[in-house]
């Protein structure tokens, strides 16, 4: 098997659902002190992301968000506009009673008391990342090759991007302050290829391109219509049932165009940018559990620290063997 196939095949729910269990599983979902005891024990709705129990360690939240299930295919008559068929979707909201039961399920007021910021760098070591093998048209797709061209993103000083980096394990109920995660498209790229939210946040797709239009779609949410992202016209919304995993892609013949989209059960989170930089604000002052992980590749680094008030560093090395990566057994995404 050639090395660009294998790197394509690598992409498949098998190592997604070995990577949101390694990370979710081990941390639990509830961001909060663990004598919560919240789970997510919530029925799946067919074509949903299904949470997977994740047997619990002593004192933390068990649920941990599996593999998204395969969404069913779009027809030509299912095309809209931006705005046609918004409204056919469940709107669940930061306010909805069904978001409170699982990102609150105590009913807590927020958190008020002192709180400290968190910043850092996720850089990586090792091997270089290899090429993928994809293709991308020319001309109309500047950004895509730069975007996916090669298994991960990496920045100056060995900047990572993609990473998600996430706190729990404080006490207290921390809000998510925004009420929609925004990803852009440009030059056939989303970007971002991992996007984080918190459950009840709305994802909103803009299509930058000028000319080129788009049809983002969330795989693992129920299925209801394929909109079209007209070029610099309203962004599609996206509105995730419940905590989980899933993959944002593009249904026009664009097979690249793909960000995994990890939907928590806390606010406390964020993802790197090129410079590999990260940010995460209003975190409870105390002991707390952070990580990093770069779905990529599968690998996550955890790292228990104490948040005091005001300002806290912390950074994460990952590590990158090509031969060990290419080694591992990977499951092929089902169609």
């Amino acid at each position: 098997m050639r090395t660009g196939e294998k790197l394509q095949r690598s992409a498949g729910d098998g190592r997604m659902r070995a990577a949101c269990v390694a990370l979710l599983g081990a941390l639990g979902c509830q961001g909060g002190n663990a004598s919560s005891g919240a789970t997510a024990g919530s029925a799946t709705p067919a074509g949903s992301a299904a949470p997977v129990a994740a047997g619990a360690a002593a004192g933390s939240a068990s649920a941990a968000p599996g593999t998204a299930a395969a969404a069913g295919s779009a027809s030509a008559g299912a095309v809209g506009s931006a705005q046609a068929g918004a409204g056919e979707a469940h709107e669940i909201s930061l306010t909805s009673d069904d978001v409170a039961k699982v990102m609150n399920p105590k009913r807590q007021a927020p958190y008020s008391g002192p709180t400290g910021t968190l910043r850092g760098r996720v850089t990586i070591k090792g091997d270089p990342p290899p090429d993928t093998g994809l293709s991308f048209p020319i001309g109309k797709c500047g950004e895509a090759a730069a975007t996916y061209g090669r298994l991960f993103r990496v920045g100056q000083q060995n900047g990572v991007a993609d990473a998600l980096v996430t706190v729990v394990n404080y006490s207290g109920y921390v809000p998510e302050r925004e009420e929609a995660e925004k990803v852009t498209i440009h030059g056939c790229a989303f970007s971002k290829r991992t996007v984080v939210m918190s459950y009840g946040q709305r994802l909103e797709v803009a299509n930058l391109d000028p000319l080129e239009p788009y049809m983002p779609n969330l795989e693992g949410a129920p299925f209801m219509a394929v909109l079209v992202a007209v070029p610099q016209g309203d962004p599609v919304k996206f509105y995730p049932p419940q905590p989980g995993y899933y993959h944002l892609v593009d249904k026009l013949p664009k097979p690249f165009l793909k960000a995994e989209v990890f939907v928590l059960k806390f606010a406390t989170h964020d993802v790197t940018g090129l410079d590999g930089k990260y940010e995460i604000k209003g975190i409870p002052v105390g002991k707390v559990l952070t990580a990093a992980l770069l779905p990529a590749i599968e690998q996550d680094v955890k790292r228990e620290i104490e948040i005091k008030e005001g300002e806290n560093t912390l950074d994460f090395e990952l590590n990158f063997d090509l031969k060990k990566y290419s080694e591992k057994p990977h499951t092929k995404r089902a169609p």
